[in-house]
């Protein structure tokens, strides 16, 4: 008796970490912690409606694994219809996949099962891009022709395929992980806790030591960038544009390059909060209305140590809130701009270095390059947030 009770204890253990081994599969493959149990609970019925075709009982885990991915698919494509529906995209995907008509090879059925679906999702996503920037990613990575043969084709210059192509993969990006989000998880098109994120060839300016990860997603979301080494955290973001606001929206809502991005958006910076600071009121980004400034240093705020010095900007009128750091602040300056480019992979020295300039206290921000001993020094009032002197390292002092 004891021997039997042992042996169903035993079978109802594992009964329930192959449940919940299944429930974390469906999370990761859906992104979706809350489908996740039925969906497990589905894919144990249908193991058990077809356990007749488990030929190899060693390897139970990678048959339900791959019915697990079946039952996924089916989920995220009834996810994706309705997506595909608000788009108006044509449906074109036999969604009458049924387990029951499976082959007993469940590898090689994984395996053209994903080719094909997979071939159909991307499909799909194309079909969501503008007609030139769709026929010049077909040209070229199906069809797999050279920059030249398609400009010829197509009337455009290799520069302008080139530039169609970049932007076009990244309009593609942002169909799988927006329009298309649902399916493109399932069939692992991306990882879901990377959540859209991007890595750019953009060296992060404050460690100098990661690149930058950007988040582009379609209007209206937020476009974000952040360091994984600074900010390791995704939903820790370095900086974030809102395209729900109107100015923003404008200012970057059609751009897809990076460094553009950030171009930009540190040029309007410089200039809204130089201007907010110096006349202490600003007009609110969203609706123009006037909007009050607000300084917060560092008694206020002690939970950010290495940055405490942040500048808001809120409008009474619709509630938008702008914001932006110290270290944001003067990393707009166009000396550090010119500083970053010329450099590409700086880093900056924290926490700033605390001095007083005529019996005023002062923060001196260093700028350092990780290639050579090139080094910019940006000395601010810290009272009011005013930069006052930028310095140089001349070369006859590099190297000391």
């Amino acid at each position: 008796m004891s021997v039997s009770t042992g042996r169903t204890d035993s079978v109802q253990a594992e009964a329930t970490l192959e449940r919940a081994r299944l429930v974390r599969l469906c999370a990761r493959l859906t992104g979706n912690v809350d489908a996740a149990e039925d969906l497990a609970q589905e894919t144990l019925f249908e193991a058990w409606r077809n356990a007749y075709k488990l030929r190899d009982p060693e390897g139970r885990d990678r048959w339900l694994s791959a019915i697990a991915r079946t039952v996924c698919r089916r989920w995220a494509r009834d996810q994706g219809r309705a997506l595909a529906r608000l788009v108006r995209l044509d449906e074109r995907c036999d969604c009458s996949d049924n387990i029951d008509e499976e082959p007993a090879d469940d590898v090689d059925v994984e395996v053209e099962l994903e080719r094909h679906e997979l071939a159909e999702l991307l499909d799909r996503a194309l079909g969501l891009l503008p007609t030139t920037t769709r026929q010049v990613l077909v040209a070229r990575y199906v069809h797999d022709s050279p920059h030249a043969e398609i400009a010829a084709r197509l009337g455009l210059s290799a520069d302008a395929v080139s530039m169609r192509l970049t932007r076009g993969k990244l309009l593609l990006r942002r169909a799988l992980t927006a329009d298309l989000r649902g399916e493109a998880m399932a069939y692992g098109v991306f990882d879901p806790a990377t959540d859209g994120w991007q890595q750019t060839r953009i060296w992060c300016p404050q460690c100098g030591r990661h690149r930058l990860m950007a988040r582009f997603p379609q209007p209206p979301g937020t476009v974000s960038f952040r360091c994984p080494g600074c900010h390791p955290d995704p939903a820790l973001t370095g900086s974030d544009y809102r395209l729900t606001n109107v100015h923003f929206a404008r200012l970057i809502g059609d751009l897809t390059r990076p460094r553009t991005i950030l171009k930009r958006t540190s040029a309007w910076a410089h200039d809204y909060y130089t201007h907010a600071i110096e006349a202490r009121a600003a007009g609110c980004t969203h609706c123009g209305r006037p909007a009050q400034l607000r300084l917060s240093l560092h008694e206020d705020t002690p939970a950010l140590v290495t940055d405490p010095h942040l500048v808001y900007i809120q409008c009474a009128a619709c509630g938008e809130i702008t914001s932006s750091s110290f270290g944001g602040l003067v990393m707009s300056l166009p000396e550090v701009q010119r500083f970053w480019a010329e450099h590409r992979r700086i880093r900056t020295l924290l926490p700033q270095h605390e001095v007083e300039i005529a019996g005023h206290p002062a923060l001196v921000t260093r700028f350092e390059s990780v290639t050579d001993a090139a080094r910019l020094d940006v000395v601010s009032r810290r009272d009011i947030l005013m930069v006052i002197h930028i310095h140089g390292a001349p070369a006859a002092e590099r190297g000391c």
